[in-house]
């Protein structure tokens, strides 16, 4: 029977264990140093990204809370919800609003409805796609809005951009439209992106405010208009510049469904910081330095057993008492 090469399978477990290790190292150098893919995420260069958003309104992001934001010197925006908001969180945004704050609600999917109701408008997002076969950019999937009412919100905006927008259904007459969609335009019922007998046709209402105690809430139905692509377009810059107005602005980024790469990046961030903190880094240094001499202090006597059995292993006729007297002698020179 083949005995077992012991020393060839710690090797290659070191070797496999090695090989492990780079690779979740260079994943984590990845995932920390090369730019977020994800749709709406505040540093995301790309085309779905908000980074020029951020840039330009200052924007800082929160998770499910209003702690630390005046509500009469702050906007909050929600873009694209993918998640409800909790009933907690839901009464602190009821709280900031009525205080003197804005908040901004930007979604063509429905998920925002929810919220809105909370707050006892009887406004909804429509949910259907709204397209446009006459005033759009580029396609009919971009609708051009040229129906803007004059107001603080739209001053000096001509035409906001969208991007595969829905409409609001509005039934609250203390609720300002102030931008409408072209009566050329028209809800695609079937998703099919054409027009079909019984699809209504426009203008059909896609901002609109509505006052609430001190403050006021904004409502899109879109979620594109402020993302790197599109931001540039229309009066959209404008238009954020004019939400802003000089308050500090947040975006709630609890509101979206986390994939696997952001939750990874979010872990090797953490424990990127912990490490760049100045307590760690001493207590780290102190820790090397003690190893390192443990580890010199425990070898030295091993080092000269195992150089006497070295020798005595490749010369048995040798005298195993003068070796060693030697040994003692190098150490007490050295």
């Amino acid at each position: 029977m083949r005995s077992l090469d012991l020393p060839a399978l710690r090797f290659s477990l070191e070797l496999l264990a090695l090989s492990v290790a780079s690779a979740l190292l260079t994943v984590s150098l990845a995932s920390a140093l090369f730019p977020p893919t994800e749709e709406f995420h505040l540093s995301n260069p790309y085309w779905n990204g908000l980074e020029e958003f951020s840039r330009i309104a200052g924007a800082k992001a929160l998770e499910a809370t209003v702690d630390g934001v005046v509500p009469e010197k702050s906007v909050i925006f929600i873009v694209g919800p993918s998640i409800n908001c909790s009933q907690t969180y839901v009464e602190a945004l009821k709280t900031f609003v009525f205080d003197g704050g804005t908040l901004v609600l930007m979604d063509e999917s429905g998920v925002a409805n929810v919220l809105l109701s909370s707050f006892g408008l009887d406004v909804y997002v429509d949910g259907h796609a709204m397209l446009d076969a006459v005033f759009y950019h580029r396609s009919w999937k971009m609708p051009k809005i040229i129906n803007v009412v004059n107001s603080s919100l739209t001053a000096d905006v001509e035409e906001i951009a969208l991007n595969i927008p829905s409409i609001l259904r509005i039934n609250d007459s203390s609720v300002k439209v102030l931008a409408s969609s072209s009566s050329f335009s028209f809800l695609d019922l079937n998703g099919d992106f054409e027009h079909e007998d019984g699809e209504p046709f426009g203008p059909f209402p896609v901002l609109a405010e509505a006052a609430y105690g001190r403050g006021r809430i904004i409502v899109f139905s879109d979620s594109s208009l402020f993302l790197n692509s599109f931001i540039g377009l229309g009066g959209n810059r404008k238009l954020l510049e004019n939400l802003v107005s000089g308050k500090a602005a947040f975006i709630d980024v609890s509101v979206w469904s986390t994939s696997l790469p952001l939750s990874y990046r979010k872990a090797v961030l953490r424990v990127y910081n912990v490490f760049s903190a100045p307590e760690f880094k001493s207590g780290l240094a102190l820790l090397t330095v003690t190893v390192i001499y443990t580890l010199i202090y425990r070898r030295k006597p091993s080092q000269g057993i195992d150089e006497v059995e070295e020798l005595l292993k490749r010369h048995p006729d040798w005298d195993k008492r003068l070796l060693e007297a030697l040994r003692e002698a190098r150490e007490k020179v050295g």
